[in-house]
């Protein structure tokens, strides 16, 4: 799944990581993977994409979702072709709707999982490339500092030309 770059608008699939910090403003990097819902769209709002609210979406469009091929059929059979079309279209958006839901509820709960493992909290307020570049220089050890863990860095890394 391709990135947006945050500094030049490029699509960006190239990462090794991607860094939010939490509360105490400790920064942490994610790979695309843990980063879960989010991911697509480092830059977005990460609390509104909730397990909670994703699941309750997929709840509310699974009855639509499986009455909508019937009303596709009760619409073939009455030989009405307005109601083929609303019919086909409704299925058309409710059963693509389901399914894009149900792909993000994997992806997040995976990515919950892979952040347990690391012991990570979910990302929720993104730092820049400088700023993450910054925390772990001053707190080494964990993510090596170099252009490719921090490709967007605007200031030049040892053995650069400035």
């Amino acid at each position: 799944m391709a990135m947006e770059s945050k500094t030049t608008g490029k699509v960006r699939s190239d990462r090794t990581y991607f860094f939010a910090q939490d509360a105490d403003r400790q920064i942490f990097a994610y790979t695309e993977a843990e980063w879960g819902v989010g991911g697509a769209q480092p830059f977005g709002n990460y609390t509104a994409r909730s397990i909670a609210s994703m699941s309750l979406l997929v709840a509310f469009l699974t009855i639509p979702a499986l009455l909508a091929p019937v009303l596709l059929i009760m619409g073939v059979v009455g030989m009405h072709l307005g109601a083929i079309l609303f019919s086909l279209i409704f299925t058309v958006l409710c059963t693509g709707g389901w399914l894009l839901t149900m792909r993000s509820l994997r992806g997040e709960l995976r990515a919950r999982r892979l952040r347990r493992e690391r012991g990570l909290p979910p990302p929720s307020v993104v730092v820049t490339d400088d700023q993450a570049r910054a925390w772990y220089t001053a707190h080494p050890g964990s993510i090596p500092v170099t252009r490719d863990n921090f490709p967007e860095s605007t200031h030049p890394f040892p053995g650069e030309a400035p």
